[in-house]
């Protein structure tokens, strides 16, 4: 089995709701610590070919990694492998097979449709292991790939609500990293954005402008 990234790893051993996901500050610092460089797009890091997707309310992140199926295939039990080592994380059970003990080539995996992901829980943190073949997404195909996320244990199923006094706290008061996350938020206004798209610091008004160009092409944040 291939090993991890030394950066997955790293995220996993600082996975704790009272340090990496206390705040949108420790979270970006904990990212960097462990190896992932922040792209312009806000809250998105990168490292070893794997991405990283984050959100500061509540703060939470996710690890994506795409390839092809057996390559996924490995990487998710690699995952899987290091979160079983040791007594930091418990596994939830769950309602379709355990594929964690599974091997890359185990027949198993093409005898479903979709197989179920895999939870533990640990430090104040939920962690979810998903995986997914290659699906045909209109006139092309999405590669197979892997979905790593990380929550508080106390952020409500539906999230949280937008808070639009927070939001312009922050947008007055904030720090350059509560800004920058600020940028991505769902739904923010347009006018929050446009002074975003003015702020003093470089790497806020970067990422301003990209959603801004992303908003103009329709795709708008993920």
């Amino acid at each position: 089995m291939p090993a991890l990234p030394d950066a997955v790893t790293a995220l996993l051993d600082a996975a704790d709701a009272d340090a990496l996901l206390r705040d949108a500050d420790a979270l970006a610092e904990g990212l960097a610590e462990a190896g992932w460089a922040p792209e312009v797009e806000s809250g998105r890091f990168s490292a070893d070919g794997w991405d990283v997707l984050s959100s500061a309310w509540a703060p939470s992140l996710s690890v994506f990694f795409d390839g092809d199926a057996r390559e996924v295939r490995a990487a998710a039990l690699a995952v899987a492998g290091a979160l079983g080592t040791g007594d930091a994380w418990e596994k939830v059970d769950s309602d379709g097979p355990d594929w964690s003990m599974w091997s890359v080539d185990d027949k198993r995996w093409h005898a479903v449709d979709e197989i179920d992901g895999l939870q533990w829980r640990g430090h104040g943190v939920v962690v979810s292991l998903f995986t997914a073949p290659e699906t045909p997404a209109g006139g092309s195909t999405l590669p197979a790939h892997l979905q790593l996320a990380l929550e508080r244990d106390d952020t409500p199923a539906e999230g949280l609500v937008r808070d639009d006094a927070r939001d312009r706290r922050i947008l007055e008061d904030g720090s350059v990293v509560e800004r920058w996350y600020l940028v991505g938020a769902p739904d923010l206004p347009d006018e929050l954005l446009t002074s975003l798209e003015d702020d003093p610091d470089p790497r806020v008004r970067a990422a301003a402008l990209s959603e801004r160009t992303m908003r103009r092409g329709g795709i708008g944040s993920v």
